[in-house]
Formats: structure tokens, sequence, C-alpha cells
């Protein structure tokens, strides 16, 4: 078993007794954990000094543990904010792990223009704008939208303000009040994009009763097309709030948490009471250790779900007691503006309501891990089986190399998911490395530098790799890996003599003819060789096209290019006679000549 070594223990008497974040590695330098603590140096010394602990979780970490960082903060609020930043950014092994909610889509709200506009988006760039979501219900994030365009007439076009141009179909259809020609003031439209905020994070009866201001105001002024808008907005709203169930007589605005697991896999469910009345549910899929406790995983979402968000309620009712309750408490309360509360319910109706959401999230983990189940091929089932795999090879990265006596070398990857090809995930690779005949060096080549820019774009790692060789093809790519830190990912090859498949061991499997598994590693192999044939083709044209034309002296970009469009390829520049040469612009008899002999001796 490894474990932490002396010269990392002794590091731990210099470090600080203040709040801050550790960060911990193993011996490949890769972050492992990420926690925050109150005191630095006594929480390392629970994780780096003395004996493991008898927990499993814990166990298995520190017997991973080769080094560490940490940095240091001034508070333990600040420690706690960090903490929730750097997990989103590394995503460490034995941390609880929200699923990627960067293919969730967000409803935008551009508050940094002068005129918003309010539309969806999968891109959380940080540029000022308000993000509402994420919605894991990409219908009930339409539906959202819908309602708030049928509601607020806001702008959708890109048209500069103010516009030259005569308004859009929107104008006319009265689904926009015209910007982009000075028809509403910019204080108005403001106005109205503070309640589209307030609709958006569930605050209807706020908006119903602000609305209905505004319409007795402005009608008291005789100012009747604008009231009639505003009523209008208002009859709108109050259908949304009729049809939602009143939930809690105080009308306080709550999220309601309830988790539910299954293996490593853990849904949190959200409900969002407003005003008293049920105005939507979400759910969010996180990923963990199979050790770790309840607490964590609802910290963890706590942490990473309000970090961002928009609107925070007056009450959080979570399923298990926490850590850090008080601080996280003060944390969501200095965000919010206004006092916050995370509670534990004991009887009633929100302990009903945790248990009606921890059901829902139940029901969504089966349904997932059914469809998981009976979505999969049955040659990646019988793939699974007779390579014991932990887990179904779903996507499967294949690589192969093709080069004319070490010249146009290239290599290709192809990405097969759920047994079909993915095309849009191809790649290309032009050998830059290597000049000589070494298939050894070219797959060390195209295999690093695939996993090199998908850790670093931080990318989800295939499931298998097939590589189109035998053992020493196989023993480079894994070396290849290794090096850059990947070690869980299998690596195979497939020899195409006798469709021998070499394990990661060094032996080799003969699978029968007729087995699915077998027949769909050929598929892929086969088409790692048809897509680097076509690029190693397509590099051989383009060497023999350009070496033709641009060893002819006199010869530059624009006549070359004059000739190809005139004659159409290069074999009927060939065929031309001198006198058919000097036809095109620029070409006068002393270069046709010229052209027409060098041409000529080339095909000799």
């Amino acid at each position: 078993m490894l474990h932490p070594s002396e010269t990392v223990k002794k590091r731990v008497s210099t470090i600080p007794e203040r709040p801050g974040v550790y960060l911990l590695k193993d011996k490949h330098k890769k972050i492992i954990y990420i926690g925050k603590a109150k005191n630095l140096k006594n929480r390392l010394k629970t994780h780096l000094i003395g004996s493991p602990s008898e927990h499993p979780r814990l166990r298995s970490l520190w017997s991973k543990i080769s080094n560490f960082d940490y940095i240091p903060t001034d508070t333990e609020m600040e420690a706690l904010i960090l903490e929730a930043n750097l997990i989103k950014m590394h995503l460490p092994r034995y941390n609880v792990r929200l699923k990627d909610d960067k293919k969730y889509p967000y409803i935008k709200v551009t508050v940094n223009e002068d005129f918003p506009k309010v539309f969806p988006t999968r891109n959380l760039k940080k540029d000022g704008s308000i993000l509402f979501g994420p919605y894991t219900n990409v219908k009930t994030m339409k539906r959202a939208l819908r309602t708030v365009k049928k509601i607020f007439p806001v702008r959708n076009c890109k048209q500069t303000i103010p516009s030259a141009k005569r308004p859009c179909l929107n104008f006319y259809i009265k689904r926009c009040y015209g910007p982009c020609q000075g028809y509403i003031s910019k204080e108005e439209y403001r106005s109205m994009i503070e309640e589209v905020c307030k609709f958006l994070s569930g605050k209807n009866r706020t908006v119903e009763n602000e609305l209905s201001k505004s319409m007795e105001s402005t009608s008291n002024e005789l100012r009747f097309e604008e009231a009639a808008r505003i009523r209008d907005q208002l009859l709108a709203v109050r259908e949304v709030v009729r049809r939602q169930r009143v939930v809690f007589k105080d009308e306080l605005d709550r999220d309601i948490l309830g988790l539910a697991r299954i293996k490593n896999t853990s849904c949190v469910v959200l409900l969002q009471i407003r005003d008293g009345k049920l105005t939507g549910q979400e759910h969010y899929i996180l990923t963990q250790t199979k050790f770790t406790d309840d607490a964590e995983v609802v910290a963890t979402f706590i942490k990473q779900y309000y970090k961002s968000a928009y609107f925070i309620p007056n009450e959080i009712v979570i399923p298990t007691k926490i850590e850090d309750t008080p601080l996280i408490a003060r944390w969501l309360s200095d965000k919010k503006g206004h006092k916050a509360k995370l509670i534990l319910p004991k009887r009633g109706e929100k302990l009903k309501l945790v248990d009606f959401a921890r059901r829902n999230g139940l029901v969504i983990l089966e349904e997932k891990e059914m469809k998981d189940k009976a979505r999969l091929p049955f040659p990646i089932k019988e793939l699974q089986k007779v390579l014991s795999l932990e887990k179904p090879p779903i996507t499967i990265d294949a690589f192969d190399i093709s080069d004319l006596f070490g010249k146009d070398a290239c290599g290709s990857l192809v990405v097969f998911e759920f047994g079909r090809p993915k095309k849009s995930n191809y790649k290309r690779f032009k050998i830059k490395t290597v000049e000589s005949i070494d298939d050894y060096a070219m797959i060390q080549e195209v295999v690093g530098r695939r996993y090199r820019r998908m850790i670093k774009e931080k990318k989800s790692m295939p499931d298998l790799i097939l590589i189109d060789g035998g053992i020493g093809q196989v023993n480079v790519a894994k070396r290849v890996l290794q090096d850059t830190g990947i070690r869980t990912v299998p690596v195979y090859g497939l020899a195409k003599r006798l469709d021998e498949l070499v394990l990661p061991d060094g032996k080799t499997l003969m699978l029968p003819p007729s087995s699915y598994a077998l027949r769909l590693l050929q598929r892929i192999r086969d088409e790692a060789h048809r897509f680097a044939l076509s690029y190693h083709r397509i590099l051989r044209s383009k060497r023999l096209k350009k070496s033709i034309m641009d060893e002819i002296p006199g010869i530059g970009k624009s006549k070359k290019i004059a000739l190809i469009r005139y004659f159409g390829s290069i074999q009927k520049i060939k065929e031309a006679s001198v006198e058919e040469l000097e036809k095109v612009d620029g070409v006068g008899k002393s270069l046709a000549e010229r052209v027409y002999t060098s041409l000529h001796k080339t095909n000799t």
C-alpha cells in the first residue's frame, strides 16, 4: 500500500494554522481530492500523518496521496467559495461531482445591455448577464421561455439601437415594443426586464401585485394604451399563478431538497416553493465514490448550485445534517442580502416534501438505469463480458497509422458510441515529429497529442482504446497514457493477420468468427484504416500537385491558379500545346514553352 512520504509529512509542520483550501495529489501529480479547512495544519494532519482511517473511502484516499498543495485564505468563507470553484474546475476523483452542467441549457438575460434580450444558452461565459438554470429538462426551459415571451414582449432581434431599418415583424404582431425605433424608453424597458427576472425566479405573486399597481397608476394618469398593455400581461401572469399548487400558507420562498442514491450515482431533486406555491421541480445527477456519505453529497450540491444562482430563497430544507451548516447559511445570506436558513425538518409538511422529492429522485435514477441498460447494443454487452471490463465500453477510440515508405505519414482517430461511428468526433493527425518508417513512434505521437489535448480541455475519457497493431503498438500507447496520467482506460490491439485481440497484459485472445464483439472490433478497426488511408491520399495528392507546378521557374500562385482555372486540371495542362498555354492570361510564349518543357520532362 502506498502512503504519504516522510518528506510530505514534514511539510505539514510548516503549514500555517489558518483557513484555506488543500489539494491532495497522487504520484502522477493529479489532484484527487480538494477540501477546505478552518485550520489547514490540523486538517492535513488527519490526512497525512498517522494510520489511515477505518472509513473505506478515507483509507482508499490515504493510500493514494503522494503530495499536496494548499492555498491560505483570510476567512473560512473565502475558503468555502474557493473550494467550490476548484472542485468544479478540476473534478477530483474523490470529491462529489455535479455532472457536467455545461450540457444543460440556461435562460440568459443580457442585463449588461441597454435593452436586454432573453434567450436560451449553454454558454456560461461571464459577461455581466444573468443566467437562470440549469434546466435539466429542456421542455421545461422552453415552456418557461415561451411563457416569458408571451407575457413580456422583450426583443429578440440583433438590430442596433437606434436603428434606421423599419421594425421587425414582432413589433407588428405585438411581440415587441420596438426599442429599435425608440417606441419605448430605456427606463420602461428595464422595468419590464426586472419583472422578467422576478418571474423566472418564480416570484409570480410579486410580479402580479406590481403589474396590478402599475396598471392602476397608468390608468389614473390617463395613459390608457399603456394600461391596456399591462392589463394583458397581468391576465397572463394570473393564469400562471392559478395553475400553481399552494403548499404553505406562510407564503415564504423555499427550496426543498430530496436525495436519492443508487450505487455511485446520486440524484438531488429540488422543489421550488415561491410565495408558498410549488412553481417548479428540477433534478440533478451527481457522481461520487461508493462510501461517500449523504452529508457530503448534499453539502457539495448546495455549494455548487447556489454558487451561481440568481435567486436564493429564505429557506433551504435539507434531507440530512451537513457539516458547516452555520458557515454555509452565512454565505447564502451574504449572497442574498437577507437572512437565509438551512433547515433539517423532523416532522410535518416539510419532512413530507423532502420524502416526496426523495421518492421522485429514486424514480429518476431507476429510469436512468433502465434506459442505460436498454439502449446498450448486444455487441457492447458481449464485448464487456469477454474482456471482463468494469463498465460497458460505450465510447471507443480507435487509432490507425498510414504512410507510404515513410512519406505523407498520418494518423487517424475514429470514435464509436454505442457501437456506432460518431463522425463529428473523428480526428486526423499529420505526423510532425517522425520522418522515418517507425510505427511505434507515430503511435506515440498521435496518442499523446490526442489525450494531452483532452486533459487540457477537461473532456471525458473513452471507455476503451483500440490500436490497429500488435503488442508493440499496445505497449507504446499504454506508456503514453501512463505518462499523461491516464491509468484507468484499457488499451487493446487488433492484429490484421489472424484478427487476434491483443490484451493489455500482452496475451492474445482469439474470438470466434461468429462473435458480435469481434465483428464490432473489426468494423471499428476497418473504419479507422479507411479514414487514415483517405487522409493519406489527400496528403499525397497535394504533395504531387505541388511538386509538379511549383518546380517550374516563373510560376507563382496567381499563374498556377489561372492555368488550373483555364484547363480544369493538372492532367489537362500536361496535354495542352504551347499555343494553347499562351491563351491563358499572363502566360506569354516564353513561359508557355517553359511550362510545356517542364511538364513533359516530368512525364518521361
